[in-house]
């Protein structure tokens, strides 16, 4: 997570300081190369983060 800074909030249409879900993704080729970072802030107000975990079976 992370707080909104005053250029996310402005583009987002909420408050500065607002709590944000920020996620990033590292992608790369089949050399193991980076080729893209990507990171995306979502208004923390709006959305809902679930993880289902799961013990593997052995």
């Amino acid at each position: 997570t992370s707080l909104a800074t005053p250029r996310e909030a402005g583009l987002l249409g909420t408050d500065v300081g607002l709590p944000m879900l920020m996620l990033s993704r590292h992608s790369i080729d089949g050399q193991g190369e980076p080729v893209e970072w990507v990171r995306s802030v979502y208004r923390g107000d709006r959305y809902k983060f679930v993880a289902r975990l799961k013990r593997p079976t052995d």
